[in-house]
Parts: structure tokens; sequence; C-alpha cells
């Protein structure tokens, strides 16, 4: 005979674990062996861990080896010989204040988060923090199947979730292969990512300060492959030839994630002279040029890496040139035109429901009051 359980159990069952108290996420982190190296560096600054976490939010925490190969390739030589200050910007950017589920970072489109890094060598975005762009379907949100849950930052290879949602005090865990690549300016991104014409053609035009301190700066960065397809010879032109074509190839204000640009929207460069963005058959494009690599995180804003060079239309006047001696475009004076929001819908979503948390508690305990009369 089977038992049949009453519908006011089933629905207690399924109401009781959210009032279950998590463990701390110091705990959490302690109890996977998986994260043993990356527990040395939170125990040894428990402060810093204790800060960031201190109302929940979102962990993203390395495993062991991507642990090993951070601690070399910064030149540290083991746990104990990571400073407080690289230690704070480690763990900050990775941690979210906000508290979403591997769902939350999965859907289509991807999903742009803010992290607590504030440091403004690695954040210089007018005071906000700097961002990861979390994706399953690729660097842009847009191929067509989905694959595993990748987070992309700053130049170089992505993360990918290895474990999701392991549940923490308000919030979320989820153990990623790689540590976080730092966000970079403009020309460092440009040099590890082998652009050697897109930088030498920053350099003659005397841009490369520019590129590199101008808060919520985007930039679409064509290949080598690139300019070698378009003809172009990066000696043979001007320097005003040079600052002309890479205005075109510049946006400054809103910085330009994937997820804040919209399909068949025209956005306007700092030639003054708009581009078209176009979302079709599982890609992202610029006018009718494909993105390769998608939001690729800097220190000042965004790369976007491009299949070609960006012309204007035929017959188009520029508006945006600047008059300073340096021959350095006047960057403050043009701005893209402001999208709804330059954050995901889930991260949106999310903070309404963190909002409206104490609300919903409020609500089931009323039905469990009523169910156990």
């Amino acid at each position: 005979m089977l038992l049949k359980i009453p519908r006011s159990l089933a629905l207690l069952a399924l109401i009781i674990p959210l009032f279950t108290n998590a463990a701390p996420v110091q705990e959490v982190i302690a109890q996977n062996p998986e994260l043993s190296r990356f527990n040395a560096i939170t125990t040894r600054f428990p402060a810093i861990i204790r800060d960031l976490t201190v109302s929940g939010g979102t962990l993203l925490a390395p495993t062991n080896d991507a642990v090993s190969s951070f601690i070399a390739s910064a030149g540290f030589t083991d746990v104990s010989s990571i400073t407080e200050a690289a230690a704070r910007d480690l763990l900050s950017y990775h941690v979210l204040p906000l508290a979403l589920r591997s769902t939350d970072l999965s859907r289509q489109g991807g999903a742009l988060a803010d992290t607590a890094l504030l440091d403004d060598q690695l954040a210089n975005l007018q005071g906000s923090p700097n961002v990861v762009f979390a994706s399953a379907f690729g660097s842009t949100g847009q191929e067509i199947a989905p694959s595993g849950l990748k987070i992309y930052s700053g130049i170089g290879i992505p993360s990918n979730v290895t474990t999701s949602d392991v549940v923490f005090d308000d919030g979320y865990m989820h153990v990623i292969d790689r540590v976080l690549n730092f966000p970079r300016p403009c020309t460092e991104t440009a040099e590890a990512a082998s652009l050697t014409r897109l930088l030498r053609a920053l350099q003659r035009a005397n841009l490369t300060e520019t590129v590199d301190t101008t808060p919520k700066f985007t930039c679409f960065a064509p290949t080598d492959a690139a300019f070698e397809r378009a003809g172009i010879d990066v000696e043979a032109l001007s320097p005003q030839q040079l600052t002309d074509a890479l205005m075109y190839h510049s946006i400054v204000g809103d910085v330009g994630y994937s997820t804040a640009f919209e399909d068949g929207r025209e956005y306007q460069t700092l030639l003054g002279v708009n581009v078209t963005v176009h979302k079709r058959a599982g890609q992202l494009f610029i006018n009718d040029v494909a993105v390769l690599q998608g939001n690729v995180v800097m220190s000042n804003g965004v790369a976007h890496v491009l299949d070609g060079v960006l012309s204007p239309p035929t017959g188009t006047t520029t508006t945006a040139r600047g008059s300073g001696t340096s021959g350095a475009p006047r960057v403050t004076v043009t701005s893209i035109p402001p999208p709804q929001s330059t954050r995901s819908p889930s991260s949106a979503i999310t903070a309404e429901v963190s909002r409206a948390r104490p609300i919903l508690i409020s609500i089931l305990m009323t039905v469990v009051s009523a169910l156990s009369l």
C-alpha cells in the first residue's frame, strides 16, 4: 500500500528548506578539499572575505590547480607570499554582491554582473566596480546552442564553472577552474591578445594614453588578419588618417557590453558616425563585421575583437574631431546613446527578488502558521 502524504506536509517539505540556515562562507570553503589552497588565502585574510560577503552574494571560488597557476604567473612563491593588497583585489574580483544562481548566469544573451572590485587601477569606471560576463552561449551570449557555463573576465582564457550553486549564508558559491583574469588597460589588452597592428596604429596616432585612461571606453578591435584582408598598411597611413579610423572603432559613455547592445540599433562612435549592431545567426555583428571574441573586460571598459575593419559609409561626414595638440580626440564630448541598462536582465531580476525577500518570508511564515492549525 502506498502511503499518501497530506498536501499540507508536502508543502511544508518545500517551504522548510528555505528557512534552513546555511553555513558561513568560510566554513563552506573549508569543507571542500578542491578549494584547500583558496581556503588558505581566505583564512590568511579572514577580514577581507568576511567584509566582502557580509550581505551574502556570489563567490566564484577557484580550484587548487587554478590557485597554483595564479601564484606562479603572478610571481608569488606560495600562498604565504601573497600580499594583503593582492589578496584584496583577488577576492574582490571573485565576489559578486548579488546572490546569483547558475540559472541566472546561464540564460541566452549572457549575464553581466558587478563584482566588488573597485581598485582604480583595475576599475577606472568613474566609481563603478568592474564586472564579469557569464554565459553558456559563448563570449557574446549569442550562440544558438548552450554549452557549459563560463565566466569571462580580462583578456585570456575564460573560467569554466565546474560545480555550481553551493549554498552559503545568503549566497551561492560556484567553483571555477581558472582564476579570473584581471582587467587591463586597452593597450595591454591589445598586446596580450596579439593585436599588434591595432596597437601600432594607436601608437602612431598618439592615442595610447587616451584609450588607456578614458573611463567607460568601448573598443572594437580588429585582428591582424582583418587589417591584412583589408589591405591596410598601418605604417603607410598618416597619424590623422589613423586617428579617424580608430575613432570609428571607439565609443565612450555607457560601456558597450553585448548585453547593452540592441539588435538593429545604431550607436555613435567618437568619429561622429554611427555603427549598427546586429544579432543574428548565433553571432554578434558591428555593421556587417562579426565579433570573434566579445566582452573582453578592460580596466576602463570593454573590447570586442572583430573579424574585419569597420569602414564608415561612403559620403558620411565627421563631427567629433578633437583639437588637442597631441591630435587625440576630445573624448569627453561624445557618448553612446544611453541604452536602457548596461546590466543583464538576470541581475535586475535578482536584485528585485533580493529586495522582496523579507516580504516573501513573511508570507511563507503565515502559510506555515495556517497549516499548523
